[in-house]
């Protein structure tokens, strides 16, 4: 899954939700409330947003604001926020927004601790919880490792490429325009589809490796010559893992070997809604970047799966494919030849 969400507050005025969810917008997270209970601390534009927008058929979850300097601050946020949010349908996480300057000279404990006493209040109270931050903060301020094994993460991380690391949802810029809204919207990438039973149950069901060794890699595409993309385990064929989603490009979220990352579609037992591609044209195919004469040829109606561009080094210029169970180099500039197909 990767669906278009964006995440808005009073900052962002009135907003017309119907041509939010007609621009292509399907999914948001709205500010519900700040700081320690207080009624001038609810977002003064929440009860409208999460009106109109799940009115409009958007599928909402909902961020609270943390200004907390304890562990037991934190705690009162979780139930300001949830006594913000009774009644209304909450489809994706409820986050927990720590950035605020002066929760920096708290230390990693505390902050991490506060973390949480916040999320498990959520997780106790039937949601799911999020935490939202940014790489400075998960690197600087809190005990990464910890909470990455606990909870979702909301990672804001602007002008990159792709996220510093694995997150169900990634802001990806601040600067966004959305039919709807007046000025400027935060833009987010959601891969997590939290509307599944499954997934909201904490459950994932089982696959199995198939075809071939593989890897389970830090994102989801191979550039092992541009170093963007890490091999985190080995799978042999036959490994069991549970499958969690399909960011719907030919990869799959998993988790095997005490490891979460990203597999071929092609190489599981079981597929999302990945795109497949037919070609217009004959396409030369190699087994290698440095072979001279083609292995093979993809030709009209051919269907293939996309798996990633190699973006830098000497190799840039290339891509990889998935062709009749088999991966093959192609041209970048031949992708354009082909056009993409649902599953």
């Amino acid at each position: 899954m990767k669906e278009k969400l964006i995440d808005v507050s009073t900052w962002n005025g009135n907003i017309d939700w119907n041509k939010v969810y007609k621009s292509g917008v399907k999914y948001a997270m709205i500010r519900s409330s700040f700081g320690v209970e207080n009624p001038n601390q609810i977002d003064n534009k929440f009860v409208r947003n999460i009106t109109n927008a799940v009115r409009a058929g958007v599928k909402c979850g909902v961020y609270h604001y943390s200004y907390a300097q304890s562990v037991a601050e934190a705690q009162k946020e979780a139930e300001f926020c949830l006594k913000t949010i009774k009644g209304y349908k909450i489809d994706l996480p409820v986050a927990f927004d720590i950035e605020d300057s002066s929760q920096t000279g708290l230390g990693r404990r505390v902050c991490t601790d506060m973390v949480i006493a916040f999320c498990d209040t959520i997780k106790s109270a039937g949601y799911k919880p999020i935490l939202y931050c940014n790489p400075n903060w998960l690197q600087n301020y809190l005990y990464k490792d910890e909470l990455l094994k606990k909870y979702d993460i909301w990672l804001a991380n602007w002008g990159v490429y792709s996220p510093s690391y694995d997150c169900a949802i990634w802001q990806y810029s601040e600067n966004g325009s959305v039919s709807g809204i007046s000025g400027s919207v935060d833009m987010n990438w959601i891969f997590k589809d939290y509307t599944n039973s499954s997934n909201n149950n904490n459950k994932s069901s089982a696959v199995k490796v198939i075809n071939k060794t593989s890897y389970l890699r830090s994102h989801p595409w191979v550039d092992d010559k541009g170093g963007s993309s890490r091999k985190l385990a080995t799978l042999t064929v036959g490994t069991e893992v549970d499958y969690i989603s399909d960011d719907g490009c030919g990869w799959s979220k998993v988790h095997g070997n005490n490891t979460t990352g990203y597999i071929q579609n092609t190489r599981i037992s079981k597929t999302g809604i990945s795109a497949y591609r037919y070609v217009n044209i004959k396409i030369p195919l190699y087994s290698n970047i440095s072979d001279k004469k083609p292995v093979t040829y993809l030709t009209s109606n051919d269907k293939y799966y996309y798996i990633c561009s190699i973006e830098s080094g000497k190799n840039a210029g290339w891509s990889i494919i998935n062709a009749n169970g088999k991966d093959y180099y192609i041209k970048t500039e031949n992708i354009a030849y082909g056009s993409k197909r649902m599953k």
